[in-house]
């Protein structure tokens, strides 16, 4: 965001966002330029605190009381606090994923569980897209009559396990040589790259049997969101000063869809903070979203999210944010 705004004028505009972050009320000029030791008179801040009204930067509540920030007001202190931001590398995603074999999508969990414990706000986290990662082994194993069980092992060690129901019914011994089919001819292939010629080699050797391939990549097509700390909204005023809004705002978290389409969003365009308008979402217009996107082979597959309000410390979570993400990436970096 582009501004004509003196360093004196972006000191303030600071000043007055970090004390709303900590304290969550509105405070004057005189308290303001005591508690952060401002070289120049609580006359002076007054001004510069109207300049910033007058500006867009700055609205007030009421009349007599303190400035607290607008959309725009945040949206250029975001950009000037994020230059050049070397976010902290949070310990508490160490240990996750210490050894090899481990199912993803449970290490997905772990993390978002961790983002929103450390933030004490809410964390989302999609699953990367299974169809573009590489295979290193691949088994299906009978369940029941119609159920399948597929578990694939990838090049980056990880493992996925998904349950299929199936119309016809299967013996293990053409479940055995599917798997043994697949290992001798597509190691490295993903499941994407695969699909068409693995359909054709099921109609014609297995009599028009349902493709498990298709089956599976109908199943994993559709990107499967993480959502923790649901609870944590109920700790902050922010949420709850409006009980018909926090409603709303618990139903979109657990339908999931509309914050699925807005995720997908945040891939695509590799958008790190979202506030106010940016959400075509009215019930989340006064929330702040900062994400980070991981990568498998150089593009971007899932993100990590978290969402709280609008003035919330943005420092501390994108350093959240990106931890959780440097983890994941080392996750899905492909191994010997």
């Amino acid at each position: 965001m582009k501004n004509n705004l003196s360093e004196r004028m972006l000191l303030v505009l600071s000043v007055v966002i970090d004390s709303y972050m900590e304290y969550n009320e509105p405070l004057g000029s005189r308290i303001l330029a005591k508690r952060y030791g401002l070289d120049f008179s609580p006359a002076t801040m007054r001004n510069i605190m109207l300049d910033l009204e007058e500006s867009g930067f700055l609205t007030h509540i009421r009349i007599s009381g303190g400035k607290i920030p607008t959309e725009k007001g945040y949206k250029l202190y975001i950009d000037t606090i994020t230059k050049n931001f070397k976010p902290d590398v949070k310990k508490e995603f160490k240990n996750v994923s210490k050894k090899d074999n481990l199912k993803l999508t449970d290490a997905m969990g772990e993390i978002s569980q961790i983002a929103s414990s450390v933030s004490g706000l809410v964390s989302l986290v999609t699953l990367p897209n299974f169809l573009k990662m590489k295979i290193k082994h691949i088994n299906f194993a009978k369940i029941s009559k119609n159920m399948v069980m597929f578990v694939a092992l990838f090049e980056n060690s990880m493992i996925e396990t998904r349950i299929i129901r199936t119309k016809k019914e299967f013996l293990e011994a053409e479940l055995k040589e599917f798997s043994e089919y697949i290992a001798n001819n597509y190691k490295g292939f993903s499941l994407m790259e695969i699909k068409d010629e693995i359909k054709g080699y099921i109609n014609s050797a297995k009599n028009n049997s349902e493709s498990l391939i298709s089956c599976i990549t109908q199943q994993l097509e559709n990107t499967e969101l993480v959502v923790s700390g649901v609870k944590n909204i109920f700790g902050h005023k922010e949420f709850t000063k409006n009980i018909e809004h926090l409603r709303k705002l618990v139903n979109i978290l657990e339908e999931k869809e509309q914050i699925l389409g807005l995720l997908e969003n945040v891939i695509e365009n590799n958008k790190r903070v979202m506030i106010g308008a940016d959400f075509l979402i009215d019930d989340l217009k006064d929330l702040g979203l900062v994400s980070s996107a991981y990568k498998y082979k150089n593009e971007n597959v899932g993100v990590v999210s978290i969402m709280g309000p609008i003035n919330m410390d943005y420092k501390e979570i994108i350093s959240i944010v990106e931890s959780a993400t440097k983890k994941i990436n080392s996750m899905l970096k492909i191994k010997d």
